[in-house]
């Protein structure tokens, strides 16, 4: 790959940086490519058609995607390339992403987009990157620079065109590089018909599977600067709510940052707050996070948020080796390990204490907390260890999308519930749950309908 620009030696491991830096983004390596995922299952049944009302000027091949980041450019402005370096400051733009050679027409994509017997077969490609303008560390939040302004009106007339005024915002998990996330980002809005408003965050990863501990430390670095751009958001943008799906590692930013959020008592009426921030649903896609600090986390953010979901996999072949990593890397000596902390997308009671537990199960049966249980043995689309299922699945693809845009209840869903021996309310996926599709889409048109 390439060294950081902040590790080179001298000019000519610069010059090397910057040529692979053009290579890379002209051409993705085979590891790191993004292929469109399968179509959630209500497009592919035809239960839905989300491409119905596609605004005319979004039917072509080229998919926008608004993105905030704090990795180092390289490049001019309007075709930039981010490194794994990284600072304080956040950049924010719009990248384009292309489906396939760029040659199709919209019938062409609208049936690529819908048809299961593509999967894995459309490449999607990072077409360019342009940076519009930058946030600095030490920028105030209240004035900001003119182009900073016209940046946010131009992000705010966007908005007020979407259907549901809102902001979904994907942060991506680890081993990611600029495009890969971006890409990610990309399908999801894809998939809404692109009527939804996605941006992604892309922080500093060393895209190394690894290095998955240069990741985390690389997260717990970006924290402050993600609750700057939360904040920016929340001040700035006309977005009713503010959405998040936090993918896998990217589970630990949004949870400290949310809980930084959580911790201010700047403000003595929570709902005041709460009503200033307008977080929304926050979607945890196997999340790889420490179970027992997330309780204590949640436990200060739980009230200024909409709801929030939590999906596991108890199988999650990637979060066992992250839990086994994090043990094995807790001490600088390795002469001893540090007990192994369960995940919060393969979580184990037993590593929080009995209060802790009972309160995190009384959340469970209330509409704060939804606890979603991944079968890869009942659900078709996924392996037995699989980590990537939110988009892997078109099942639970289907069902994140109507819970972050439509806020549907997991009942109203057609998710199935159960009850747990120790008092956990979990849900499911049923086995006739592609049968219930069609009237689940005709009941959610009739009470969400916008």
């Amino acid at each position: 790959m390439f060294c950081l620009i902040r590790d080179c030696k001298n000019t000519w491991l610069y010059l090397i940086t910057l040529l692979a830096a053009v290579v890379i983004s002209g051409c993705q390596p085979a590891a790191q490519r993004v292929y469109l995922m399968p179509p959630p299952v209500a497009i592919s049944t035809g239960a839905s058609d989300p491409f119905v009302g596609t605004p005319e000027k979004e039917k072509d091949s080229n998919i926008l995607v608004g993105y905030a980041t704090n990795r180092m450019p390289i490049g001019a402005r309007e075709a930039r390339f981010y490194t794994r370096s990284f600072d304080d400051d956040l950049r924010m733009g719009v990248v384009t992403i292309q489906i396939g050679d760029g040659n199709q027409s919209w019938d062409e994509i609208r049936e690529l987009s819908s048809n299961v017997a593509h999967k894995g077969q459309i490449l999607l490609t990072l077409a360019n990157a342009r940076e519009v303008a930058a946030l600095g560390a030490k920028d105030s939040l209240a004035t900001l620079s003119p182009k900073m302004v016209k940046m946010m009106g131009d992000f705010n007339q966007y908005i007020d065109r979407s259907p549901s005024k809102e902001i979904t915002l994907y942060v991506h998990g680890a081993n990611n590089n600029f495009y890969r996330s971006a890409a990610q980002a990309a399908q999801y809005r894809h998939f809404t018909g692109r009527q939804s408003v996605v941006l992604m965050f892309s922080w500093p990863s060393a895209e190394n599977i690894i290095r998955y501990g240069t990741d985390v430390r690389n997260i717990r670095s970006t924290v402050p600067t993600f609750v700057r751009y939360l904040r920016l958001l929340a001040k700035h943008s006309s977005a009713r709510k503010i959405n998040i799906l936090a993918y896998s590692a990217g589970a630990t930013l949004v949870n400290e940052a949310l809980a930084i959020l959580g911790e201010d008592t700047t403000t003595s009426d929570r709902q005041d707050y709460k009503d200033s921030l307008r977080l929304g649903t926050i979607y945890f896609a196997a999340p790889d996070t420490d179970f027992d600090d997330w309780v204590i986390q949640y436990r200060s953010y739980q009230d200024i948020v909409d709801s929030v979901t939590v999906t596991i996999n108890m199988e999650d072949s990637t979060l066992a080796m992250a839990q086994e990593d994090r043990s094995a890397r807790a001490f600088k000596s390795w002469e001893y390990e540090a007990p192994a902390k369960s995940r919060l997308g393969r979580p184990d009671l037993e590593d929080i204490n009995t209060a802790d537990a009972e309160w995190v199960q009384a959340q469970t049966k209330t509409s704060k907390l939804d606890v979603l249980f991944i079968d890869p043995t009942t659900i078709p689309g996924i392996e037995k260890g699989s980590h990537a299922f939110w988009y892997q699945s078109p099942w639970v693809s289907n069902d994140a999308m109507l819970n972050i845009e439509l806020h549907a209840s997991p009942a109203s869903r057609g998710l199935a519930e159960y009850e747990t021996k120790r008092g956990t309310r979990i849900w499911y996926f049923p086995a006739d749950y592609e049968d219930r599709i069609v009237d689940t889409i005709e009941q959610l048109n009739n009470q969400y309908h916008r």
